[in-house]
């Protein structure tokens, strides 16, 4: 049977051209490139990726449809190594700063600290004293004064609190006050801790409100300042050792020079 020419068009005989007169590299299907996954356990497999599925990409676990099905040890590898990171930075840090910033500020914690027990501990035994005569004078007057000591005592301890004398109004991120300090800016002032404690604000209020309560309770805290020397003990006299006089093999009284 002969064929139509009309129907079937005969070949040209051109490379690349099939029987639709079309381009036939378009229609070349390419090979998918090979990836190596040998070592995407070790070193992760970044999304989109044959083996990883990206919908459990956070899981790091390999989708089973080849490559290494095993989980990734990525997550426990890097939380160790932020543990012992986090561990050796506080280490060098604690002895290059932390232990330098304590020993900087120690000297005037500890002199807050004194101002702060004292005035404490003078609120607290006029506090003791006011509601003792409270109790045995029993009248009105005494009692108010009792409620109004317990009220003050109960304000110092919390005004004089280390969460309140260290609040963030009074210090600055980097340890150093940020209250006002008289003489601080002049030149050649020598600056102490004491100079800084008395000028806190709060050791200032309460400072005032102490002196305040000490007068109106006639009480002179100069006798405390001088502590009276202590006597040395003499020996009782039925203690005192007597000299008893050594006799010598002749029965005389034994000089230095006698043998």
């Amino acid at each position: 049977m002969l064929r139509d020419d009309a129907i079937f068009p005969a070949a040209t005989g051109i490379p690349g051209e099939d029987i639709d007169g079309a381009d036939s590299r378009d229609a070349i299907i390419t090979d998918p490139p090979l990836t190596n996954d040998t070592f995407d356990d070790v070193f992760g497999s970044a999304p989109p990726s044959p083996n990883l599925d990206p919908e459990n990409s956070g899981t790091a676990i390999w989708h089973p449809s080849g490559g290494n099905i095993e989980p990734s040890d990525v997550p426990r590898l890097k939380e160790k190594h932020e543990t012992e990171g986090y561990r050796d930075g506080v280490t060098k840090g604690k002895g290059e700063t932390v232990q330098a910033g304590f020993d900087e500020g120690y000297g005037l914690g500890a002199v807050l600290g004194l101002r702060i027990g004292k005035m404490l501990g003078l609120l607290e035994g006029l506090d003791g004293a006011v509601s003792h005569g409270a109790k045995i004078e029993r009248g009105e007057e005494w009692g108010k004064e009792a409620r109004r000591m317990h009220m003050l005592l109960a304000d110092g301890r919390r005004e004089l609190a280390t969460e309140s004398l260290f609040g963030t109004e009074y210090w600055g991120v980097d340890g150093i006050w940020t209250y006002p300090v008289p003489g601080e800016h002049q030149e050649g002032f020598d600056l102490v801790f004491t100079d800084v404690a008395d000028a806190h604000p709060l050791m200032v209020k309460w400072n005032r409100i102490v002196d305040d309560e000490m007068q109106k309770w006639d009480m002179d805290l100069s006798l405390m300042d001088h502590e009276p020397a202590a006597e040395p003990l003499e020996e009782p006299t039925s203690k005192k050792r007597t000299e008893v006089p050594q006799v010598d093999n002749d029965g005389g009284p034994k000089n230095e020079l006698s043998w």
